[in-house]
C-alpha cells in the first residue's frame, strides 16, 4: 500500500472519528440548552399557572429533540395533580384515556421501570387482536414511544412519555440525558409542592391570627397541620359586653358606632393575647375569649381573670380619650372554668377556631347578671385563682355574693363579684 493512500485512510478514519465527536459534542450543548431552557420555563411564568409550567416543559423537550409530542402524567401520589395528564399538541388525535389500559403504561406506573417501543401501532394490534373493544390512540400515524416514571420515596408520582416519528428515535446513548430531565421535573415537583405548601400555611396563618397570637399559631404549627374537628378541653371562658351599647347606639350614625366599636376592639383584643388567650368571636358589641386552648394552660383562669381586669383599666383610658366626642362606655365581664369541646370548624378553605358546650351557655349568662364595670367568676374559677389573688394588679375587692340560679340550671351557684381598680 503506497504511502499517499494509507495517507488518505487514516484522514478518513480521523474525520469519521472527529466528526462523530463532534456530533456528541453538539448533543451535549443541545441537551445542556434544553435542560437550561427548562429551568427558565421556571422562573417566567408565574407558580399560580403551574398547569403552563408542565406544558412548557414539555414544549422545550419537543422542539430541541425533534419529537412528534411530550406527555407528563401526574398519578394518584403526585399531590400537586393528581391523576393528570399534561402534553403538547399532537398532529394526530390522540386518545390520552386509551393509553393508561395499554400494558406498557401500566408496567410504568406499576413496575417502575422505563418502556423503549419501536412502533406504537405493533403494540396496537397485539391489543386488537386480544380485545376487540380496544379504543385506538391515534388514526393512521405510528410513533415511537419512550417513557419513564419518576419516584418519589418509592412511589410513581410522575411519567415521561415521549413520541417520535422515527422509529429509531430513541437510543440507548439518550437515557441518561432522559434521566436528567426526569431529574429536573422531580425537583421542579418538589420545589411547588413546598411553595405551595408554604402559601397553604401562610393562608392558615393569616386566617388563624384572627384568633390566636403569633407565639400560639407558631406553637400550633409545630404540632403539625390543621384539621377540622374539635376536642374536649379544660378551658376559662370570658364573655365581655358593652352595657347599653345597642340603644346608646341607636343616637349615633352607622359610621360612629363602627368608629367606637373599632376603638374598642382594638384595645381589648391584644389584651386576650397578650395573656396567650383565643379570640373566638365578636358579638356585635361584646367578646367571646377563652384561655386554655389550643394550648393547656395551667393558668388559664388567672390569666383570664388578668385579661379582664386590665380590659377595665384600657377602657377606663378609652373613656378618656373619646369624652369630648363619645358617651363613657360601661362593660361587664363573666367568667367561668370547665370542660368544653374546641377546635377547628368550617371548611379547609375558611376556618374557625370556636367553643361550645355547658361551661360556655353558663359563662354567657353569668356575664348577663354582671353589674356595670364589674366581673363576676365562677366558684369553679375562684378556686384557681384564690392563691394568687394578691398578685393581681388592679383589682380593688373580691366579694362572694349569694347562691343564685342561672337559667336551665336545677341547682343554684356560686359567683364571686371582682371590682376592677382603675390606675
Amino acid at each position: 500500500m503506497s504511502n499517499d493512500k494509507r495517507a488518505e485512510e487514516l484522514f478518513a478514519e480521523f474525520r469519521k472519528n472527529f466528526l462523530s465527536i463532534q456530533k456528541k459534542y453538539d448533543e451535549k450543548i443541545n441537551e445542556l440548552s434544553i435542560i437550561k431552557e427548562m429551568n427558565n420555563t421556571m422562573q417566567q411564568i408565574d407558580f399560580i399557572d403551574q398547569d403552563l409550567i408542565w406544558t412548557r416543559h414539555l414544549e422545550c423537550l419537543k422542539k430541541y429533540k425533534g419529537l412528534a409530542a411530550a406527555a407528563l402524567y401526574f398519578s394518584p401520589d403526585n399531590e400537586i395533580k393528581k391523576d393528570h395528564f399534561f402534553h403538547t399538541k399532537m398532529e394526530d388525535t390522540f386518545n390520552f384515556t386509551a393509553i393508561k389500559h395499554l400494558p406498557f403504561f401500566k408496567a410504568l406506573l406499576g413496575e417502575k421501570t422505563n418502556v423503549l417501543i419501536a412502533s406504537l401501532k405493533d403494540v396496537e394490534k397485539k391489543m386488537s387482536k386480544r380485545d376487540t373493544s380496544h379504543t385506538h390512540l391515534f388514526s393512521d400515524e405510528d410513533y415511537a414511544f419512550y417513557g419513564q416514571s419518576i419516584l418519589s420515596k418509592g412511589k410513581v408520582i410522575a411519567i415521561l412519555m415521549l413520541f417520535g416519528k422515527d422509529n429509531n428515535m430513541f437510543e440507548a446513548s439518550h437515557f441518561l440525558f432522559y434521566n436528567v430531565v426526569c431529574d429536573h421535573l422531580y425537583n421542579s415537583m418538589v420545589f411547588l409542592r413546598l411553595y405551595y405548601g408554604k402559601l397553604d400555611e401562610e393562608k392558615q396563618m393569616l386566617q388563624l391570627s384572627r384568633f390566636f397570637s403569633k407565639n400560639v399559631i407558631g406553637e400550633i404549627f409545630k404540632k403539625g397541620k390543621l384539621r377540622l374537628g374539635g376536642e374536649k378541653k379544660q378551658a376559662a371562658v370570658v364573655f365581655v359586653d358593652l352595657i347599653g351599647f345597642t340603644s346608646f347606639s341607636e343616637t349615633m350614625e352607622p359610621e360612629e358606632v363602627v368608629i367606637l366599636l373599632n376603638h374598642f376592639f382594638s384595645r381589648m383584643i391584644p389584651l386576650i393575647f397578650k395573656h396567650r388567650g383565643t379570640l373566638d368571636k365578636l358579638l356585635g358589641d361584646g367578646i367571646l375569649a377563652v384561655f386554655g386552648t389550643p394550648l393547656e394552660d395551667p393558668d388559664s383562669c388567672l390569666n383570664a381573670v388578668r385579661t379582664a381586669l386590665e380590659m377595665f383599666s384600657e377602657l377606663h383610658t378609652l373613656n378618656r380619650e373619646i369624652k369630648s366626642t363619645f358617651r363613657q362606655l360601661e362593660m361587664s365581664v363573666g367568667i367561668n372554668y370547665g370542660e368544653l369541646v374546641a377546635g377547628f370548624m368550617g371548611s379547609e378553605a375558611h376556618l374557625n377556631y370556636t367553643v361550645v358546650g355547658d361551661t360556655v351557655n353558663v359563662a354567657q349568662r353569668i356575664e348577663s347578671l354582671a353589674e356595670p364595670n364589674r366581673i363576676l367568676v365562677s366558684n369553679a374559677v375562684w378556686k384557681q385563682i384564690e392563691p394568687h389573688v394578691d398578685t393581681l394588679d388592679n383589682l380593688k375587692r373580691v366579694t362572694r355574693l349569694d347562691d343564685v340560679k342561672l337559667k336551665g340550671k336545677a341547682k343554684r351557684v356560686c359567683l364571686f363579684r371582682l371590682e376592677p381598680r382603675y390606675s
